[in-house]
Formats: structure tokens, C-alpha cells, sequence
């Protein structure tokens, strides 16, 4: 095994992948060749899963060495980079066998755009449009904050981590100059107080934002049953919660939800 392949399996130990996956996994170093050294060089249109997954395993490591040169925690490195076997579980789900897809997201973890500081995720991103409350104006610099499906919502935790990003630009990034945290997803969707009980952890993360704008959309349905559930095949799809059954009837009875965005004042 050559020092490439090397660096992937360290990585593959360290962010703790399923044990299911080890075979599959180790087929695949051996088959597959890391021909590509940096990730602004790879494919990320790429439909080779396992390619995908050991080149990314593989570039684990130059990120680490910029953390190391901007003097973040390593913690904070493998708390990032943990979305790596949480997408894998993702579309390994979906294709049925090993498969790292979702390489567009992942590319901002590996460049120094995204990163996971406690429950939430934060990227370096450019405003979708005009904030006139807040004097922000489409194509400024904002930081966009990401929800990771890293178990329940408590809202305290979001807290901490909204304040724990105040503290981590100023010090790493203090020249990048933003005036508003902004999440666009389906958990700042106003309608949703319809389909959860009112003490639900979602409800009370939507108080966090002032929200908006809105927009009809089935993100939903991707994140609550499988990733490839649309609207025409969501009558496949089994819900094993009430929540999941209630979006289901919701929708089958030709309900609408929505992405909603919500900003938060630096």
C-alpha cells in the first residue's frame, strides 16, 4: 500500500466509519488508484463512490496541516469532518452498496468554508438576496449556518454555538467582515407548527431566527424518509414516526411546506 492510500485508511479509522463498511472498503483501497492530489482538481460531479470516498478520505489530511497553520483545535477538525461518514451513510443507504456522494457540500469542509463549532455548522457564504432591515445587500459576505442530522435540536446547544462562531471568526477570521448568520432550510418553516406538537425541538430553534422569506418546497421529504423521496414516490415511502407520518398525509392530501431563510445579527 503506498503512502496515499495510507493517509485515506488513517482517516477512515480516525472519523470512525461503520464496521459494516470494512470490507467494501478495503477492496476498494486496493483497487482504486488516488490520482488526484488536491480537491480543487477533483470531479465533484464524479458517480464513482468509492473513488469519491478515498480521495476525500485522502485530502483529510492537507486540511488538517491549514488548521494546524491557522491554529485551530484538532477537535474542531474532526468535529467538521465528521459529515464525511455521515453522507456516506447516506448514500450507501441509497445506492445499496458503499458510495460517497454529496461532494459539492463536502468540498466545503475541506477547503476552509465550513465549519461544525458544537451542534451547528457555519460557511463562509455570499447573501441570496437583499436584507433591508439589516442593511445587507445581496452578494455580501455573510456566514450561513447549517443544521448536520447529529441528533436532536435542543435548543440551548444551538445557543452555545452561535456564540461559540461569534468567538471563533473574530479570532481566526477577523478580517472576514459579516453582519448576519443566516440559515435557509425546511426546519425554519412556519407551517410546520401544524405537524409538531408545540413543545418540539424545531419550534423552539425557529424562535432563534427572524424569518424572512419563504418558498414552497418538498426538502422535507429528503431529510424526514430517504434521499431520493419525491412527491410522486412518497407513497413508497414508510414513515416510522408520527411526525413522518403526518408529513406524508400532508402532503398526499396535496398540502405544500416550505424553506423558509432566517437571519440572526451578528
Amino acid at each position: 500500500m503506498n503512502n496515499k492510500k495510507q493517509i485515506a485508511e488513517k482517516w477512515y479509522k480516525f472519523l470512525g466509519f461503520k464496521k459494516e463498511y470494512d470490507k467494501a472498503f478495503y477492496v476498494a483501497l486496493e483497487e482504486k488508484e488516488i490520482f488526484c492530489d488536491s480537491i480543487s482538481d477533483y470531479d465533484i460531479n464524479s458517480s464513482d463512490g468509492l473513488s469519491n470516498l478515498i480521495h476525500f478520505l485522502y485530502f483529510c489530511e492537507s486540511l488538517k496541516l491549514e488548521y494546524e497553520k491557522l491554529g485551530i483545535g484538532e477537535d474542531i477538525l474532526i468535529d467538521t469532518l465528521k459529515d464525511i461518514p455521515r453522507w456516506t451513510d447516506t448514500y450507501t443507504n441509497l445506492k445499496g452498496n458503499l458510495y460517497l456522494g454529496q461532494l459539492g457540500w463536502l468540498r466545503n469542509h475541506l477547503t476552509l468554508r465550513l465549519f461544525k463549532l458544537g451542534r451547528l455548522q457555519f460557511c463562509f457564504e455570499d447573501a441570496h438576496e437583499d436584507y433591508p432591515d439589516v442593511e445587507v445587500k445581496k452578494g455580501e459576505k455573510i456566514v450561513g449556518i447549517h443544521i448536520p442530522s447529529t441528533g436532536p435540536l435542543n435548543v440551548e446547544e444551538c445557543k452555545e454555538s452561535i456564540e461559540n462562531a461569534r468567538k471563533f471568526f473574530e479570532k481566526y477570521f477577523p478580517e472576514y467582515e459579516y453582519k448576519i448568520f443566516n440559515c435557509h432550510s425546511w426546519l425554519l418553516d412556519e407551517t410546520l407548527k401544524n405537524v409538531m406538537k408545540k413543545e418540539s425541538n424545531v419550534l423552539k430553534f425557529q424562535t432563534l431566527f427572524n424569518i424572512v422569506s419563504s418558498s414552497p418546497s418538498d426538502a422535507i421529504l429528503k431529510y424526514i424518509f430517504t434521499w431520493d423521496t419525491t412527491r410522486e414516490n412518497l407513497i413508497e415511502k414508510q414513515g416510522t414516526s408520527s411526525f413522518a407520518k403526518s408529513v406524508k398525509e400532508h402532503i398526499l392530501s396535496g398540502g405544500t411546506f416550505y424553506e423558509s431563510t432566517g437571519i440572526i445579527e451578528k
